[in-house]
């Protein structure tokens, strides 16, 4: 087997010193970058900062435009005129005129309340009288229509059908248009 021949004597070979000054150099040429790195600012983006005081006072209109809404953008709430009130009232009156008598009809006799002869209305108010007869008065502000079952259901409804639907004008839509 063959030994090594190792002389002790003989100085150990190092690298040339060029390969030591490259890479002493290429480490301190890192170390510099890295510094530059370190201390350069950090990207910053391209759009513009809001200043510290804007969402706070946006926060505040937005919430002062919710609760006081200036008159422009407040929307017109538009009004019923009187006439299709009182003939929307009179129809609501013949529902409940006509759900009493099909209790009536049913049951032979009259209904405690409206709620008993079908959907009460919270404006007709209903009250049973001697025999089989009652009176239904309905209020809408200001307008007021009292029925009574012994008077003609005519009388009740009157042009309401016709106002509601639009063939007979009310007082207050005017003219067609032509």
């Amino acid at each position: 087997m063959g030994e090594k021949n190792t002389d002790k004597s003989k100085p150990h070979s190092w690298p040339e010193s060029n390969e030591y000054e490259a890479a002493l150099s290429g480490v301190l040429e890192d170390q510099v970058r890295r510094k530059e790195l370190r201390s350069a600012a950090a990207p910053t983006s391209r759009r513009p900062r809001l200043h510290a005081s804007f969402p706070p006072v946006l926060a505040l209109v937005s919430i002062w435009l919710w609760a006081f809404p200036p008159a422009a953008i407040r929307p017109v709430v538009p009004t019923i005129p009187p006439a299709n009130q009182e003939a929307g009232l009179r129809i609501e009156m013949f529902m409940q005129f006509n759900n009493i008598q099909q209790f009536v009809s049913e049951n032979g006799r009259l209904p405690n309340d409206l709620r008993e002869a079908g959907d009460g209305s919270d404006e007709v108010l209903y009250t049973p009288q001697t025999g089989n007869t009652f009176s239904l008065t309905g209020q809408v502000g200001d307008i007021r229509v009292d029925f009574t079952s012994s008077e003609p259901v005519e009388d009740l409804l009157g042009n309401a059908i016709a106002i509601v639907s639009g063939r007979v004008l009310s007082p207050s839509q005017g003219a067609p248009a032509s």
